[in-house]
């Protein structure tokens, strides 16, 4: 017998539509105490974070109920927090789950503030310092969202400061071989120069008039 395409009724009912169904659990996305529910079948077959923890012998299997901010029995360090809050903004982007895009993006900007490069209270912090926890999968799974989505723009923000200072930034391969994370980030640097506390600090030679410049944004005539 033929297996069902994933585009048919069948495959919808015996292997998507299930999904929908069972159980319940609660995701708390700390410190906002912002609670949602999702279905755990659902979670559990998009992502192998959550399907260890709801799935295996920790409390979150008993309890049915997962604070972002204490996974450490699955989440060993900052960066497979990132990973986890990928994967559910992902998984709320792939299914319409709304009211997470937001809070997911401030989720991962305070865990780059609150876990920097380990050398950032040395006097000249490091050119990374924003991006240490950030790895290449968590670049493309950035911009498999839509343009403009807050999570998609935060990790683009990240490298703003990596990007400036440095000609081996961290992630410069990835600008090269992903042309929409360059774009989003050459948006974030316009972006940051435009802040009201970005105050001209050198200057540039335009490298086509060879004229000396202030880096300084000038703003449109509105």
């Amino acid at each position: 017998m033929a297996e069902a395409s994933k585009d048919s009724a069948p495959y919808f009912a015996t292997a998507v539509l299930p999904l929908y169904h069972g159980p319940l659990v609660k995701i708390n996305i700390k410190p906002s105490n912002h609670e949602f529910k999702i279905s755990k079948q659902l979670l559990c077959a998009e992502s192998p974070v959550f399907s260890a923890m709801f799935e295996g012998h920790f409390k979150e299997s008993q309890e049915m109920i997962a604070d972002l901010e204490e996974m450490e029995c699955v989440v060993s360090d900052p960066g497979e927090h990132i990973t986890a809050a990928m994967e559910l903004v992902r998984l709320a982007d792939k299914y319409n789950i709304v009211g997470l895009e937001t809070k997911m993006a401030q989720y991962i900007r305070e865990i780059i503030i609150a876990n920097p490069h380990p050398e950032a209270k040395k006097f000249w912090p490091p050119v990374d310092i924003n991006t240490y926890w950030i790895d290449r999968e968590h670049i493309i799974s950035a911009i498999s969202l839509r343009r403009e989505h807050p999570v998609r723009q935060t990790l683009a923000a990240a490298s703003v400061a990596g990007y400036l200072r440095s000609d081996n930034y961290k992630f410069i391969e990835e600008t090269q071989e992903y042309p929409s994370f360059a774009a989003d980030l050459l948006l974030e640097v316009g972006s940051a120069l435009d802040r009201p506390n970005s105050k001209p600090a050198g200057t540039f030679e335009d490298p086509i008039s060879r004229k000396v410049l202030e880096l300084d944004r000038v703003k449109p005539d509105v």
